[in-house]
Parts: C-alpha cells; sequence; structure tokens
C-alpha cells in the first residue's frame, strides 16, 4: 500500500516496538483478528496520507460475499511483506482467475497494463471491501446501479485515455435513452451497460468477438428484442452485414448507439421527417453510397419533394415515412417476392393508408414517378413552365418598367427647371453620398457572402468567379474606401462653411421632438395640422447620426479583423470575436435600417415613388421644398431676396417628415 515516507517511517517504528516488547499481543491461533489490522485500523498511523484507502475498519467485510469465507487481508493483498512494496495493488486471482485472464485481454486491462492510471481495476467496480453480488439491488453493480457505476468514468466531460484520445460521454446520452430511463424507474429488464458491453470482457467494436461488432450488433439487441432481430436477418441490410459489407446499417446506426429514444420522440432519429434525412438518407442520400453499389439517385430528394415529405416537414404524424412503405426492419428490394413493395405487395402496401388503392394508384407514387428529374413527363411540364415563366412574367416586369421609367424621367424633367428648383445638395455632397453608397452596397454582398455561403445568390456569384481570395480582397478595398471616405467627410463637415452649416442643421434639439409627435397625431388623424420642417427633420438626422455611430463602430471592428494579430498585441484576447460579432450584426442593423428606413422615404413613399431624384440631381422641386421642409423653403426665398424671411408662414400648414434628402 502507498503511502508518503514519513508515514512509513512512524509505521515501521510503531510496529517493531509492538514486535519486541509487547509478544502477547500477537493474535493467537485461530483467532479472528488480523495483524494487518494493528496498523490499518487505526487512523493516527496516517495522518497526512489517504486515510480513506488505507484505514480499515476490522468489519469491513462484513455483509460483503466474502464475509462467510474467513478471508484475511493477505487472501487478496498477497505478497505485502514489512516494509510494503512501492505501489502494491490486491488480486483477485486466487479466486477469480478466470475472471481477472477475461479483464486482462479486456479494453479496461489493456489500458491498465499500459500504465493508464484513469483505468479501471476491479475495486473501481465492485467497491474495495463491501462487495456485494450484481443480485443485489444495493450493489455497485446491480442492474439498475450499474449505469451510474460506469458513469463515474464515462460521465466525466473530457475523460481521456493515455494518448489523449477523447471517449464519449456516454452515460448523459444513455441516461436519456429508453434505456436509461426505464432504469432511473427500477426497472431490472431495461437494458444495461453490461448487456450490450458483456461484464469482464469488454471489448472495442472493431473486434470481431465484441458484442458492438456491427455482425453482432443485431445480436446484441436480440437478447431483448428477437422478434426484430429475425426481421432485421431477414432485411437486406442484415443480408449486407453478414456478406461483410460495412456500409449497410445495424440497429445502432438508425437508432444510435446510447441515445437510443421512441420512434415517437420527436427527438428520436427515426421521428418524422429525421428518418429520411438523417436516418435513411445517411446512405439513401449519399453519392459516394449510391455511386458505389449503383443504387437509385434522387430517392431522398423525390420523397422530400412529395406530399407525404411536405406534411411530415410540417409535423404531421399520419402521412407516409419511409419505414410505412418498406417497413421498419425487414426491409427488402423490389426484386424479393417477401418485399412490401415488390409489384405483387405494392397495392396493399399502399391500401394501409389508402382504402381503395389500385395498381394504377400505385404506380403514381413510386419514387421515380413523383421525381422531376427522372420522370420525362415531370422533367417537360418543369421546363415549359420555365420557358412560360420567363416569357410571360418576363414581359410583365418590362411592360412595369417602361410606366416606371416614364415617371421617373417625368420626374426628373421636373427638376431640370432651374426656375422651378432649389439646391438641396451641393456637386461635393452628391459625389460622397455616391461613393458611399458603392462602398455600402459592395461592404454589404461581399461580407454576407462570407456568412452565408450557401444562399443562391452566393453561389451565383461563385460561379462568375467570385472566389473567396477575391470576396476577401473586394470587401478590405472596399471598407478602406468607406474609412477613407468617412475620414473626408469629418474634414468637411468640420473644416468647410459650407459642412459646419450642414453640421449645424443636423444637429437635434427639442423641436424634433415635438415635430415627431406633431406628425404622429396628423398620420392618426388627430390633428390637421402637419408639422413644419427646416432642412432636416427628425428621421433625417436619426439617419445621419446612426450613419456616424454605425460608421465609427464598423470601422473599428473591421480593422480589428483586418490586422487580428496586430490588434491581440493590445486588446484581450476577447475582442477578437468580440469584434467579429458585433462586426456582423452591426451590418445586419445598418442594412435592414437602409431596406426599411431609408429605401421608404427615397422610393417607396407615396409622394416620392418611384424615386427622388435629389440624391443624383442634388436639387428639389420648390413645390417639394414647401411641401416637405416648408421652413427651409422660406429660408431659401428669404436669401434669394425673393420675399421677407417668415412672411410664408401662413402659406403652408407644413409636411410630415416624406424625404430623406
Amino acid at each position: 500500500m502507498r503511502q508518503d515516507s514519513s508515514c512509513s517511517r512512524r509505521s515501521t517504528l510503531f510496529l517493531a516496538v509492538i514486535l519486541a516488547f509487547c509478544p502477547f499481543a500477537l493474535p493467537r491461533a485461530g483467532a479472528q483478528e488480523d495483524p494487518c489490522l494493528m496498523c490499518h485500523s487505526m487512523a493516527a498511523m496516517f495522518q497526512g496520507a489517504d486515510t480513506l484507502r488505507l484505514v480499515v475498519k476490522p468489519d469491513a467485510l462484513a455483509g460483503s460475499v466474502h464475509e462467510p469465507f474467513g478471508f484475511s487481508c493477505s487472501t487478496c493483498h498477497q505478497g505485502m511483506e514489512f516494509p510494503h512494496p512501492p505501489n502494491p495493488r490486491a488480486t483477485c486471482s486466487p479466486c477469480h482467475s478466470d475472471i481477472e485472464a477475461r479483464y486482462a485481454a479486456s479494453l479496461h486491462g489493456y489500458a491498465l497494463a499500459r500504465g493508464n492510471e484513469r483505468a479501471p481495476s476491479c475495486a473501481t467496480c465492485h467497491g474495495s471491501h463491501q462487495i456485494l453480488s450484481s443480485r443485489n439491488p444495493l450493489s455497485r453493480t446491480h442492474q439498475v446501479k450499474l449505469p451510474g457505476t460506469c458513469a463515474e468514468c464515462h460521465g466525466q466531460a473530457g475523460l481521456l485515455t493515455d494518448q489523449l484520445v477523447r471517449l464519449p460521454q456516454s452515460f448523459q446520452e444513455y441516461a436519456r435513452s429508453v434505456h436509461g430511463q426505464g432504469a432511473t424507474r427500477g426497472v431490472a429488464a431495461a437494458a444495461s451497460c453490461a448487456d450490450c458491453h458483456s461484464v469482464h470482457d469488454l471489448k472495442a467494436s472493431t473486434d470481431p468477438e465484441s458484442p458492438i461488432h456491427p455482425k453482432n450488433v443485431a445480436a446484441t439487441c436480440g437478447q431483448c428484442h428477437p422478434d426484430i432481430q429475425l426481421e432485421y436477418d431477414r432485411s437486406i441490410h442484415g443480408r449486407a452485414v453478414y456478406a461483410g459489407i460495412k456500409d449497410s446499417p445495424t440497429c445502432t446506426d438508425c437508432h444510435g448507439e446510447h441515445l437510443i429514444l421512441s420512434p415517437r420522440d420527436p427527438d428520436a432519429r427515426v421521428y418524422g421527417i429525421a428518418q429520411a434525412e438523417e436516418s435513411c438518407g445517411r446512405c439513401h442520400d449519399d453519392p459516394r453510397i449510391i455511386a458505389k453499389y449503383g443504387f437509385e439517385a434522387g430517392t431522398v430528394g423525390s420523397y422530400l419533394d412529395s406530399y407525404h415529405g411536405w406534411a411530415n416537414r410540417a409535423g404531421s404524424g399520419r402521412a407516409a415515412r419511409c419505414v410505412d412503405c418498406h417497413t421498419a426492419h425487414l426491409v427488402l428490394p423490389a426484386a424479393d417476392p417477401e418485399s412490401s413493395i415488390a409489384p405483387e405487395n405494392l397495392v396493399a402496401t399502399c391500401a394501409r393508408c389508402h382504402p381503395g388503392a389500385t395498381a394504377n394508384f400505385a404506380a403514381s407514387y413510386t419514387h421515380k414517378a413523383t421525381s422531376i428529374t427522372a420522370n420525362p413527363v415531370n422533367r417537360f411540364i418543369r421546363s415549359l413552365y420555365l420557358w412560360l415563366i420567363a416569357i410571360i412574367i418576363g414581359g410583365m416586369v418590362l411592360h412595369n418598367l417602361v410606366i416606371i421609367n416614364y415617371f421617373m424621367l417625368k420626374r426628373r424633367r421636373e427638376q431640370t427647371d432651374a426656375q422651378a428648383t432649389l439646391t438641396r445638395f451641393t456637386i461635393n455632397e452628391v459625389a460622397q453620398h455616391l461613393v458611399l453608397t458603392v462602398a455600402f452596397v459592395v461592404l454589404a454582398v461581399t461580407g454576407f457572402a462570407l456568412r452565408h455561403p450557401d444562399a443562391f445568390w452566393v453561389k451565383t456569384l461563385s460561379a462568375l468567379g467570385m472566389t473567396e481570395e477575391i470576396r476577401g480582397t473586394v470587401h478590405r478595398a472596399a471598407g478602406a474606401v468607406f474609412i477613407l471616405l468617412s475620414a473626408y467627410h469629418a474634414w468637411y463637415i468640420l473644416g468647410t462653411r459650407r459642412g459646419r452649416m450642414e453640421l449645424r442643421a443636423l444637429i437635434p434639439d427639442g423641436k424634433d421632438v415635438a415635430d415627431l409627435l406633431q406628425n404622429l397625431r396628423y398620420y392618426t388623424f388627430r390633428s390637421k395640422k402637419k408639422a413644419r420642417f427646416g432642412r432636416y427633420d427628425y428621421s433625417q438626422k436619426a439617419e445621419y447620426w446612426a450613419l456616424i455611430w454605425g460608421g465609427i463602430i464598423m470601422a473599428i471592428t473591421g480593422l480589428v479583423l483586418w490586422f487580428p494579430t496586430a490588434a491581440a498585441k493590445y486588446l484581450p484576447a476577447l475582442a477578437i470575436p468580440a469584434a467579429q460579432t458585433i462586426h456582423y450584426f452591426e451590418a445586419w442593423l445598418a442594412t435592414l435600417a437602409i431596406l426599411v428606413w431609408h429605401f421608404f422615404f427615397v422610393i417607396f413613399h407615396p409622394e416620392e415613388y418611384p424615386m427622388s431624384w435629389t440624391w443624383l440631381t442634388g436639387k428639389m422641386t420648390k413645390k417639394s421644398a414647401q411641401e416637405h421642409h416648408p421652413l427651409w423653403y422660406e429660408e431659401e426665398l428669404a436669401k434669394a431676396g425673393q420675399v421677407p424671411e417668415g412672411s410664408l408662414g401662413s402659406a403652408t400648414e407644413g409636411s410630415p417628415a416624406g424625404e430623406t434628402h
């Protein structure tokens, strides 16, 4: 037994004194006392050591399976001459040599022989002294308690082998399974660990002698499910497994290894649509498997694209699944007369759900019949309608574009008359907005393409040559343009007279709150008086400052992601993934704000549709200015000397927010 050096010296000295001066203290022949207990029954002898392991009570074997035999300590702890050898181990071989031999050939025994301290020994599972029969409900190896015993190792997160191979956390899955739930309720018939993995000679699933080897799994499950095993053995899957085809599924491939759930459980791999997508689809929708064995391609896709597939995806409990036509375990090819889909049996199979089904009805529901690509009739119909959609809907689009173009040009002509327009933006400001628009669109497209590579528009870009390398370069270039434009705009609004005037007009004030409330009262028919806006209304100010705020956030997080190694020198480690998350969701916020807010006021607002030309020409008609920004309109006329400032105060009641430029 291991003990630290100081403890060993104290024990040696104490035993020497007893042997030299107290010969009467030794047990007489036939006495029940054991000389080992003279030390190991005294906790004071092992202070600072592993007392729970080294201190043994005289009645340690009371009630155990070993008590009737009157074993002494040396029966199991052999070769323990004093002083004890280093790292001693107890042995069960004097009585259980056959079991110990099987254990030595098991995975646990192999790991222990390699010196893996994590490997379980006999005592790990059975206990040290209070070893009870596995039939005893209090035993650690009782059918109901065994999963908890195995979970002491296989339930730990991060359990590693001596080669740092991470073992699965199987107990958590077993506990959720139908077997684990039965064990939790104390059902002794519920499958426990030893029922599938055996007791002492646990072997890997790759070992042909293992009960969990693919060839043996059906027989292992058949211990409790014999009828299902007989069906599986007769099925094409069972025949293939016994023929040595490793790709053929066995029980655990469809139901799982430890997380075996009831077929009625929505989380089960054989429930609803998951049966086609996850269980059957693992093989029958795998191009490698299909090509290797010459299976019919597209069977899973044709099912998913049928009424049965649609209804199951919607959660229907009545629509047919794979097993309803092919059966759950006795799956046979159509060429087998016993198959549920054999020509002579197909009508009866359909009639289970469709009473009165005929051969013609059954022929209409095959995978080939419902497939668009495999059925020539469906293929022709699809091609016909694709052309009809392209021609008819395309013609409608062109027709409507002509009408939209008419009104856009009409709106444009209204703004070409210098006498009827006011300058809203300078050429410089229009150019800034155009560059910002292009940079934003490029950033949004190339940025979202990275996060959503499976989207159809991203695949289209990839087909056109937009590889990841090109996408990244274009995104960073657009980001650089955005940052440079932002720096220029900051100089413009702070360093030029025109820019400072624009900045002052964009600063929010108390009137904006009053205008917002008045605007809402007007549009909810609670007031007939419109709000009177100046150069910029509350919606435009909010959008401008949101752009400034969002631009700063996107620039900072974008630079962190562009130069992560440099950023890591000055920022905490969590700052880089945080920057990635912020960059993504701020992009969504900005994009949605543009689509929902900006586009509404510039394009879709009833008073601006089909589009305001101000963002391209920098001009606004006097009529529109008077309607949307009456205070600014009066200021502009006053500057031009046409009317005194404020003289038009009673000419209009104002206008709601309706144009973002």
